[in-house]
């Protein structure tokens, strides 16, 4: 199983911060980054729609240009922050998948930023993670493909396979496995685009069957919400968008306990 070995600051930590979508929102960024630093966390995962890299920003070079993701980059190696992500649907996949990946397995954009491919496992404090990034995108009707959303950001069910069977201790995906109950009034979704999205969700069910997990963390659907999926003892954390109070917990990673935190 993997394990992250490059970066000695992450080794023995006692707790991580678990983030939900945000969207490329600069100002949100810095003020979680700089709570985070200022409160003893190292390790920052995110659970997708972060979206660095974005067509904008002219990967490869885009410190050159500036933007969300120069500017995290920065604050990263500034603060001694490591950040960990998934892919959600609002992240630029054709980018992502051409990263190349460093010795643990994670696409690096920089030793501090780190994209963890779909099925890709690591641990950290002695607790077994996995990713499984991925969702429909329920407002491509009113974007354009190749530039709002990518026809890669679904999840098929070779990316169940990848992460396989072995336990995990923690999931971390983008949507919300078919299961736990979501407000998807909300949203306002289309009933052929929720039928669409419904199967990312049912294959995100298998996963957590197949793996187990104490504890699924996911995003996606803009509200924070916690469940446990029927028949079994995995509870599943659904985190709220930037700006809001439920966009980020605290992980114990000796005990699993979650804690709500807020960067203020």
């Amino acid at each position: 199983m993997e394990t992250l070995t490059q970066l000695d600051m992450v080794h023995e930590v006692p707790k991580v911060l678990i983030a939900g979508d945000w969207h490329g929102n600069t100002g949100w960024m810095h003020q979680v980054l700089a709570c985070a630093a200022r409160d003893g966390y190292k390790v920052i995962i995110h659970v997708g729609d972060l979206k660095v890299l974005w067509p904008d920003e002219y990967y490869p070079d885009f410190a050159d240009y500036g933007g969300f993701t120069a500017e995290l980059v920065a604050d990263l190696e500034r603060l001694g922050l490591v950040f960990i992500f998934a892919d959600g649907n609002h992240d630029a996949h054709p980018a992502l998948r051409a990263l190349p990946l460093n010795a643990d397995g994670f696409g690096a954009i920089s030793d501090r930023l780190l994209y963890a491919p779909r099925g890709h496992r690591w641990t950290l404090g002695g607790v077994r993670f996995g990713a499984l990034g991925g969702a429909y995108s329920i407002d491509r009707g009113w974007g354009t493909e190749g530039r709002d959303w990518f026809l890669e950001e679904t999840v098929v069910p070779e990316d169940v396979a990848a992460l396989g069977t072995e336990p995990l201790d923690v999931l971390i995906s983008h949507d919300v496995p078919a299961g736990i109950d979501l407000d998807e009034g909300t949203m306002d979704v289309p009933e052929a685009i929720e039928r669409e999205s419904y199967i990312v969700r049912s294959l995100l069910r298998e996963a957590v069957r197949n793996t187990e997990p104490r504890l699924v963390f996911s995003g996606h659907w803009h509200q924070r919400r916690t469940g446990l999926m029927p028949g079994m003892e995995t509870r599943v954390h659904v985190l709220d968008k930037e700006f809001k109070a439920g966009n980020l917990v605290t992980l114990d990673l000796s005990t699993l306990a979650v804690e709500e935190y807020k960067p203020v």
